[in-house]
């Protein structure tokens, strides 16, 4: 039997949704970040977590589809769920002004949520692969 790790994947960077999801239901679990759902799955699978935070459907886009397709195909099973409310915020450089900002970078499912007031303002969306990755992206002065 694989050692235990208390380690919990999640697809994103620290900060990202599903590494709340993990602190707030295993707050004694240390998240393991992963660039994409399969890593958070492969984590599991050869032993480098025990768990994985994978969302399943969003509320307002749907079913994340990924999920849908790798689940099948991996070795693991669904042993609980965890509800989290989303709560989005713009994020800036300082000194940044509204009226400056062009592009609007998140993950689809969040850009889709936020999809009335990012055409509201005329920013374009700009898809990444999770939202915390994109706040890190702008803190960096990527974009």
């Amino acid at each position: 039997m694989p050692e235990k790790t208390n380690r919990i994947s999640f697809q994103g960077e620290p900060g990202a949704n599903s590494d709340t999801a993990c602190r707030n239901m295993f707050p004694s679990m240390d998240p393991l970040p992963c660039p994409t759902f399969e890593d958070a799955f492969n984590a599991v699978e050869t032993g480098k977590a025990e768990l994985a935070m994978i969302p399943i459907e969003n509320t307002i886009a749907g079913r994340v589809a990924d999920i849908h397709h790798l689940l099948p195909e991996s070795k693991l099973h669904i042993v609980g769920e965890y509800f989290l409310p989303i709560h989005f915020q713009l994020m800036v450089l300082p000194g940044v002004k509204r009226d400056e900002i062009k592009t609007v970078h998140s993950h689809i499912h969040a850009l889709g949520q936020c999809r009335k007031y990012i055409r509201k303002n005329g920013w374009k969306p700009v898809i990444a692969g999770d939202t915390a990755g994109s706040a890190k992206m702008v803190s960096e002065g990527k974009d």
